[in-house]
């Protein structure tokens, strides 16, 4: 008889282990896919960011050619 009671202790006990690792699992899969949707963003936000750094770049080579070619002419007017 207390083989019997100490058994269902036992299958009572690891009834609920069981459900809390469950749940935990379940939780996980919800960050999981939290991080999933947060990876695509940010790589998304890379590449934009990417795209503008390439803008910032032509537009520098741009200036850059054109100083060197004595397009621009520093001012040297000192207004008194």
């Amino acid at each position: 008889m207390l083989a019997i009671i100490g058994a269902m202790v036992v299958i009572t006990w690891q009834h609920g282990k069981n459900r809390a690792l469950t749940q935990l699992l379940e939780n996980s899969k919800t960050q999981d896919a939290i991080h999933v949707d947060r990876l695509f963003d940010l790589e998304q936000e890379n590449a934009d960011l990417m795209e503008y750094i390439m803008t910032l770049e032509t537009d520098n080579s741009i200036l850059l050619s054109c100083c060197s070619n004595s397009g621009l002419q520093p001012d040297t007017t000192v207004i008194e």
